[in-house]
């Protein structure tokens, strides 16, 4: 991401590649911008500066792509400031052909965020009786989550998000509908009360649950046993009766399977046999699911989507929430542990107490909650079609969002090919 002397944006993008040309028009205007030098210094020496990146396409001709949309977001904490929280958005559209700087809190479509920090942190503000507004998560152009704490402490905090006023009415009923099924259930998690909803504002209040998320607090030392409770949580979760939610579609996951494995072939060409030859596989075999056998499923089950204190857990963001194969929930938090959770994105290519790797045995305490908690045992194989291809999913972020490192990409593909032969 940061070389000496400049900010690189999706460097494995080089000369030759089709996207290189527009890539190199996004660099020459990032190392123009006035705050380039800034931000590379805080990439190098501040942990908490990150980068949220994305490239979206279209099939183009002869299996190639079209850019459609691009940004690239720096985004800081800055104690010293009212809001300390920072960020500075590079967008580009290919319909207009315009490239965009936004500085939060202005967003080219998430545009009532900035009246309403105004209101808050505007030169008016600042008195002691205010309440602090922190900022936990940033996606330019789709969503912001924070947190709001009253200065007085027996104030309960809330969390506010802001989205697309496409999705904003849909993303609060789902909670509403997933709230009142979990609260007349036995589940040991507990899932976020909604607060009320600002219509205008493409906003909406939930109650703030307690705790940090699991894939920070995860440890060499307590990994099988959280992971473990993970499972179990997920199990309790499949078995909800939540009524009135979508239905998931099988045909359309074909669909983005195909487009993932040609997405990736399209970065890394030298693999598009081996991928082609894995996608035949897939679809000549995919698990025949009855619609009725469908369940509750999340649809975004990863560790940073739950919360651990004192033994409480609750569990959020059902955006993605549906009735489907919960063989897919299952394979995407399986290979999200080693893009999720910072210990395994560190030792996950490493073996480590002399029996294995902690990857996998991490994923082995998880299936024996789940499992446990079902009282019967997963099907191996319909678990492995799915594992191959959130595998291959997870690949087609790496070149999404700027994720790739070689080693990952390495030990993904043989993962893939591992799964593969097993299967």
């Amino acid at each position: 991401m940061v070389s000496t002397g400049a900010i690189k944006l999706f460097p494995f993008i080089r000369a030759g590649h089709p996207f290189y040309p527009q890539m190199q028009r996004l660099q020459a205007a990032l190392r123009a911008h006035p705050w380039h030098d800034a931000l590379l210094e805080r990439l190098a020496s501040d942990e908490r500066t990150i980068i949220h990146a994305e490239i979206k396409a279209l099939p183009g001709p002869a299996y190639g792509w079209l850019l459609e949309r691009f940004y690239w977001s720096c985004q800081y904490w800055d104690a010293t400031r009212p809001l300390p929280f920072q960020a500075l958005t590079l967008s580009y559209a290919a319909k207009t052909d315009q490239i965009t700087w936004s500085a939060f809190p202005q967003d080219t479509y998430l545009k009532t965020m900035a009246a309403f920090f105004e209101e808050e942190h505007g030169p008016h503000k600042g008195r002691s009786e205010e309440p602090r507004i922190d900022v936990l998560r940033y996606v330019p152009l789709r969503r912001l989550t924070f947190r709001i704490t009253g200065r007085d402490e027996a104030q309960t905090p809330i969390i506010g998000k802001f989205m697309r006023r496409s999705k904003f009415q849909e993303a609060y009923d789902r909670l509403s509908t997933v709230a009142h099924g979990v609260e007349h259930a036995t589940a040991t998690f507990s899932v976020a009360v909604p607060r009320g909803i600002d219509e205008a504002r493409c906003l909406y209040f939930q109650e703030a649950k307690p705790g940090e998320n699991l894939a920070a607090l995860l440890e060499q030392e307590n990994v099988d046993k959280l992971l473990y409770r993970v499972g179990v949580v997920h199990r309790e979760l499949h078995g909800l009766d939540i009524p009135n939610v979508p239905v998931w579609d099988c045909d359309v996951f074909l669909r983005n399977l195909q487009r993932d494995v040609r997405w990736i072939a399209f970065f890394r060409p030298e693999y598009a046999g081996l991928l082609d030859h894995v996608q035949e596989l897939l679809m000549q075999r995919a698990p025949q699911v009855a619609p009725s056998a469908y369940v509750f499923c999340h649809g975004d089950f990863v560790c940073s989507q739950i919360l651990a204190a004192d033994g409480r857990w609750s569990v959020t963001d059902f955006d993605l929430c549906r009735h489907g194969d919960p063989y897919l929930d299952i394979a995407i938090l399986m290979t999200s542990l080693a893009y999720d959770v910072p210990l395994f994105q560190e030792r996950s290519w490493q073996s480590v107490r002399g029996t294995g790797d902690i990857l996998a045995a991490a994923r082995a305490a998880y299936l024996s909650g789940y499992q446990d908690a079902a009282q019967q045992a997963l099907e191996q194989q319909r678990l492995l079609w799915y594992c191959i291809c959130a595998e291959l999913y997870y690949l087609a972020l790496m070149f999404k969002k700027d994720w790739f490192q070689s080693v990952a990409f390495d030990r993904a593909i043989g993962r893939v090919c591992e799964l593969s032969e097993r299967w």
